[in-house]
């Protein structure tokens, strides 16, 4: 999967799903509620960010944004008609994002009167299919 964030400027991040469970987890610490505190059945998706950075997001869903997800789906018959196909297709392969694209820092600047221009403004190209 490919994701884009706003607060990261253009940077492409690649990622997959690890994990979808229902957890009773507490959002802000990642922890089991205390002794005496409920806390509600959620959704979590665990995904694990792999370039250019290695990260673990967790998206914790509540019940009423499970059921806008499920309506939203169900009120387009052509999400669903073109959902099919998808589905069951295999993904394309593609090749690893090379390094030394936007987003990373040249090692060292180097000395003399004129120092080479920075890495490129702008995201990395979407790597290609093989």
């Amino acid at each position: 999967m490919f994701v884009r964030s706003t607060g990261l400027g253009r940077t492409l991040l690649t990622g997959r799903i690890a994990a979808i469970q229902t957890t009773t987890m507490v959002p802000a610490t990642l922890e089991p509620s205390k002794p005496g505190e409920k806390e509600p059945m959620r959704m979590l998706m665990v995904m694990e960010i792999t370039h250019p950075v290695h990260w673990t997001v967790r998206a914790f869903l509540d019940p009423p944004d499970l059921r806008e997800l499920v309506m939203h789906v169900i009120k387009n018959p052509g999400l669903i008609m073109r959902g099919i196909p998808f589905l069951f297709s295999s993904g394309p392969k593609y090749d690893k994002p090379a390094d030394g694209h936007a987003g990373a820092a040249a090692a060292a600047p180097k000395a003399g009167p004129a120092a080479p221009p920075g890495p490129s403004k702008g995201p990395a190209p979407i790597p290609t299919r093989k």
